[in-house]
């Protein structure tokens, strides 16, 4: 199945970890954000749920231990699943940056149908060499194309695109308080040229990838070498994988 479609409000979609064994992760948060979206495009969100999401995916269990699932849900109310197999993980990785699409207020920041934009900005990433495509706008990073990028200043402030082309990222709420208990600040602002040039350390997280360090951005090192951002997210990751309460069984 294409991942695109044809505008923005002919699908809502979200993609999440699953494992045929352990089941879905944290599939009540993806559940709850694919309905805000889906009210925010003007979709009838009255067949998302989970009953209906364990249903279709029990119809049709993956052939892959495990990997990402991406649920779509149309403007015609059908539900669509697609299965794939992890990319890059909790890995050191290089970036481009790429203008970020514009959208109307009430489509931004919504995991939309349009989202060819992103798929094209990962390939044009890969076929430079790096492993994430950064979007930029007005000289500051809003998303990443597949995760939420995370840059931390020299006085220990963990700052997060305040963009409302931003997308809110499930995992960044999952290990939030974690990363407040392991004594970092967080700050919702722009992540502006200098802000990232002077950071002592840049990170994505996301769904698909996990944790991944930005060594570099357009050819241009990041940070100071120091991985302390990194290393937490990676445990805090960790120890939501490991609670076996993040996860609904379906298959077993």
């Amino acid at each position: 199945m294409s991942e695109v479609t044809q505008g923005p409000r002919s699908s809502v979609f979200t993609t999440m970890r699953f494992s045929k064994e352990r089941g879905l992760f944290l599939i009540e948060h993806h559940i709850a954000r694919m309905i805000e979206h889906a009210t925010q495009l003007r979709i009838d969100a009255t067949a998302i749920s989970m009953d209906s999401i364990v249903q279709l995916l029990r119809q049709n269990p993956p052939e892959m231990v495990e990997g990402l699932l991406r649920i779509e849900y149309t403007h015609s109310l059908q539900l669509r699943i697609s299965y794939r197999p992890f990319s890059v993980q909790n890995e050191q990785v290089d970036a481009v940056t790429l203008p970020s699409p514009i959208w109307p207020a009430r489509i931004a920041g919504t995991k939309h149908g349009a989202w060819d934009a992103y798929i094209q900005a990962r390939q044009h990433a890969e076929q430079k060499g790096a492993d994430l495509a950064l979007m930029v706008h007005e000289y500051s990073i809003v998303d990443g194309d597949r995760c939420s990028p995370l840059i931390l200043d020299e006085d220990g402030v963990i700052w997060v695109s305040d963009s409302n082309t931003s997308v809110d990222s499930i995992t960044f709420k999952a290990i939030h308080d974690w990363l407040l208990d392991a004594g970092f600040h967080i700050q919702h602002g722009r992540l502006n040229e200098r802000l990232v040039a002077r950071c002592v350390e840049a990170v994505a997280v996301g769904s698909g990838v996990g944790v991944l360090k930005i060594d570099s951005i357009d050819g241009e090192p990041i940070g100071d070498g120091s991985s302390r951002l990194f290393d937490c997210c990676n445990s805090c990751l960790e120890r939501l994988y490991n609670g076996s309460e993040n996860w609904d069984k379906v298959w077993s």
